[in-house]
């Protein structure tokens, strides 16, 4: 009986000891401050700044840092979008059906500045030292009237864009959904939506008649005779 009760009062105390380490190690465990994970070393306020697209004058951005994102605002338009950041200089943010994440890289030149952006892995954004916003001028009706017509795609040649003036600018209808675009006069020939950044650049004969029009500096869409 005496051995029963020693072995006993040994498992007691061994099961008392493991209890007051287990109660030890895990308020250790509790007070213990663990470091945050570092996404990069590049502090967000760097990548502030306007940002324009190299291929297209009216495409430009204002980002700024909000907390641990950044913040791109359309200069002369509408829309927001939010960067998350994946890397040091990887971010990424949703298209507009919030289903595909499209990827963003910035690059820095050799003192380590910011100097521009990849967008897709394609599209280059430089990073300006200052900006001046388009202006709108002014014109006469019949200098409008000489640009409406038919336009045909070069490169589609089934699809077409109807051009009408009006007041104060012109006015297109897409063939092919039927959605209407309007556009204000940067010059007599040069005419922008500022929030699509869509600029569209006529091009006149000998006579002053339009023949053609550039879309985004890069479609070609010649005049229908009528």
């Amino acid at each position: 009986m005496t051995s029963i009760k020693n072995t006993i009062n040994r498992v007691c105390g061994l099961a008392f000891t493991l209890l007051i380490a287990s109660t030890i190690i895990t308020a250790k465990a509790k007070s213990r401050t663990f470091p945050l994970a570092i996404i990069g070393n590049t502090e967000l306020k760097a990548f502030e700044g306007i940002y324009q697209q190299t291929d297209n004058e009216y495409k430009v951005y204002k980002l700024i840092a909000d907390g641990d994102k950044l913040i791109a605002q359309q200069l002369g338009g509408d829309q927001k979008l939010t960067l998350n950041r994946k890397s040091d200089l990887e971010f990424e943010f949703l298209d507009d059906d919030g289903d595909e994440k499209i990827p963003l890289l910035f690059k820095k030149n050799a003192s380590g500045e910011i100097t521009e952006l990849v967008l897709a892995g394609r599209q280059t954004w430089t990073k300006l030292k200052s900006y001046t916003p388009p202006k709108e001028v002014q014109l006469k009706p019949e200098q409008i009237q000489v640009l409406a017509g038919k336009y045909q795609s070069e490169e589609r040649t089934n699809l077409f864009l109807q051009i009408s003036a009006t007041a104060d600018g012109l006015m297109i209808k897409q063939s092919w959904d039927g959605k209407e675009i309007s556009l204000k006069p940067l010059s007599d020939v040069l005419f922008l939506n500022k929030a699509f950044g869509f600029p569209l650049k006529f091009t006149k004969d000998i006579n002053g008649n339009a023949v053609k029009a550039l879309a985004f500096n890069r479609d070609t869409w010649n005049k229908v005779k009528e």
